[in-house]
């Protein structure tokens, strides 16, 4: 039984570590831009806000490039398994196993790579969200009491006190 299972177990190409390597650096990237961003989020430094944005839209979409291409050389090795989901845990079972402790090693790295990420992500939306709602506080604050005190009548006179108006400070030294 042991004799049928090795040989039909079979090896990934070259290419697919190359792509498993991309993807964990690139994923590393997006750790390092979460922590510039969260940085820029606590310095309130728009300009940082705006080029991370960029850099992690751009890492975003070469992650998903990625996983498709991943997907398809899954597909092509394990014809049977979806095409929009590359699960490497699948693959396992179907290499020799050094190539698939290899492979295990990849994916439990990604996976906690990810977890990172959505971890960092969530928190910097969460600290965004708690500045715009302060930030929407103060400017109703500001705004409230400016409206409390207009600066015009309904003639459409001025209502600012006038040397003649009493006052709570004494003029008299």
């Amino acid at each position: 039984m042991q004799q049928t299972q090795t040989t039909g177990q079979r090896s990934l190409p070259a290419r697919f570590y190359e792509v498993l390597e991309q993807q964990v650096q690139l994923s590393e990237d997006m750790l390092a831009i979460l922590s510039e961003e969260q940085k820029a989020l606590t310095a309130m430094d728009m300009q940082a806000l705006i080029r991370l944005s960029a850099k992690k839209e751009n890492r975003l979409n070469r992650i998903q490039a990625l996983d498709t291409l991943l997907a398809e050389m899954t597909k092509e090795f394990r014809p049977e398994a979806e095409a929009k989901t590359a699960k490497l845990s699948a693959l396992i079972p179907l290499l020799a196993p050094e190539e698939g402790k290899k492979v295990g090693q990849y994916r439990k790295n990604l996976a906690r790579l990810r977890e990172e990420i959505l971890s960092r992500n969530q928190t910097n939306g969460h600290f965004a969200a708690d500045v715009k709602t302060y930030l929407n506080d103060a400017i109703t604050l500001i705004t409230s009491s400016i409206a409390d005190r207009p600066m015009y009548g309904l003639t459409g006179l001025s209502k600012k006190p006038s040397l003649n108006q009493p006052s709570l400070i004494s003029r008299e030294v």
